[in-house]
């Protein structure tokens, strides 16, 4: 059975907006009070750190809002979808070198106002906007299918970021 129901009651919309802000607290319950030496060091294989994992996070969701605002205003026309892995890579790329002289500071305040920006307006939104089926340029969508993919995006890097704190020295070090 899936997470979410796709009727568009003011119910699932609710469910939707819960889900958002439970995953938000979860990644934040990781990065918010990590050592500045732990943000700074390399995280992942390709050397991205906490720092860039959070600015990725913020501008993959700036992006499945821009979507869902597109979908929402029938301009589902306008998106471009990335096609291919090849192409998600190089928008990560892009993404990842806009960022990477950013502080700490810089990057987590716009992961949070990204969320301030998704949260105001999926509550302007109706719930038939939110599940209504789109046809996008060859693909079908809904903003709640969107808002899904923030979540699910949400929940794969902060269990990838438990999993690497779980391995740093320090964090044994605190367990024992």
């Amino acid at each position: 059975m899936p997470e979410f129901s796709t009727l568009p009651t003011e119910a699932n919309k609710q469910h939707l907006v819960e889900r958002l802000g439970t995953v938000r607290n979860d990644l934040l319950r990781v990065v918010r009070d990590l050592p500045a030496d732990l943000r700074l060091i390399p995280a992942m294989d390709d050397a991205w750190s906490v720092k860039d994992i959070v600015g990725h996070i913020a501008s993959w969701e700036d992006r499945l809002l821009t979507l869902s605002q597109m979908l929402i205003n029938r301009e589902g026309y306008k998106i471009e979808w990335l096609s291919d892995a090849a192409g998600v890579d190089a928008w990560n790329r892009k993404e990842y070198l806009r960022k990477r002289d950013w502080t700490w500071e810089e990057t987590i305040r716009n992961l949070a106002l990204i969320r301030e920006e998704l949260l105001w307006n999926l509550g302007w939104a109706t719930p038939e906007e939110l599940f209504e089926l789109h046809v996008a340029a060859g693909e079908t969508a809904t903003a709640a299918g969107m808002m899904q993919e923030v979540i699910a995006h949400d929940i794969e890097h902060t269990a990838h970021l438990v999993s690497w704190l779980e391995n740093q020295p320090r964090a044994a070090e605190n367990e024992g």
